[in-house]
């Protein structure tokens, strides 16, 4: 999806390359990674400089909206919010070959006489009655190639399994004999995983307290002697990952430290990790104020 900037609208609208509006910009930033549930993850940042139209979003009667769709898979959703910086996920398994994107502010409700200080001398005293869903401003992103993304590795999420430990004071450990990669956590550790994995906030931190050391360790085996694990099944996810990218597993091995591969798997999860405990502490924070 893709929208011209000779459309035509009911109202004017805020974009690049259309002059409805003076001075006033729509600003949109996506960074797209995968995280370890096997899930295409952005972090979106979208923000305006024009006064009604935040002052529509605080009253709730507008809201930021993320249009994604893939042509290839026919996968076509709609992610709203109603502050500007949200994280927002779809399965990798519904997407393929690249995926269309564009950032929107639209009308939640029906909103009546609405105007602005900068628009277009055109529009010069007019005033428009809208309603829901009609389109305030938008900003178009290139097309995202999946297969080209270095951190987008398919099915990467798949090779973990977390369970629990009988034993209640266990400490953490992890299993490379069986099919996944088993993960043990103590019965009241598990309970708190359990509790809070399906949170999307919470899974970067999750990812980067679990997952990143587990990888980190797997790695480091695999520098030692590769041959035990090339036919199991957790290892094939892992090359194919690479395969895809062009690359011989072997060869990456001895590239880098085993540190720095496993945060490049994950697509940095110490990074977003941070920026989700940024994020829970800031809507505290709001919240208090």
């Amino acid at each position: 999806m893709k929208i011209e900037p000779r459309r035509l609208f009911t109202c004017p609208v805020l974009a690049e390359g259309r002059d409805d509006y003076k001075t006033c910009t729509f600003s949109a930033k996506i960074e797209p990674s995968a995280d370890a549930a096997d899930n295409l993850v952005f972090d979106c940042k979208f923000s305006t400089d024009c006064a009604e139209l935040n002052r529509l979003i605080a009253a709730g009667d507008a809201e930021y909206l993320f249009h994604v769709e893939c042509p290839t898979t026919i996968f076509r959703k709609i992610f709203t919010h109603a502050v500007g910086e949200f994280v927002c996920r779809i399965p990798l398994s519904d997407v393929k070959d690249k995926l269309h994107t564009v950032a929107f502010i639209v009308l939640r409700r029906d909103v009546k006489n609405f105007s602005c200080a900068d628009w277009n001398d055109d529009f010069d005293g007019l005033t428009f009655d809208l309603q829901r869903g009609s389109i305030l401003a938008y900003q178009n992103f290139k097309p995202l190639p999946l297969v080209e993304d270095p951190n987008l590795f398919k099915n990467v999420g798949s090779i973990f399994s977390v369970y629990r430990r009988l034993d209640p004071s266990a400490p953490f450990i992890f299993d490379l004999t069986t099919q996944k990669i088993r993960i043990g956590l103590n019965a009241e550790d598990y309970d708190l995983y359990r509790r809070y994995c399906a949170n999307p906030s919470m899974q970067p931190i999750l990812n980067a307290m679990i997952i990143l050391p587990v990888l980190v360790a797997v790695f480091d085996e695999l520098k030692q002697d590769i041959q035990d694990h090339e036919s199991d099944a957790w290892f094939l996810s892992l090359a194919a990952a690479y395969k895809r990218r062009g690359q011989n597993f072997g060869e990456v091995l001895d590239s880098a430290d085993a540190l720095t591969l496993a945060q490049e798997v994950m697509g940095l999860p110490i990074t977003r990790a941070l920026k989700s405990i940024a994020a829970a502490f800031d809507d505290d924070s709001a919240e208090d104020s």
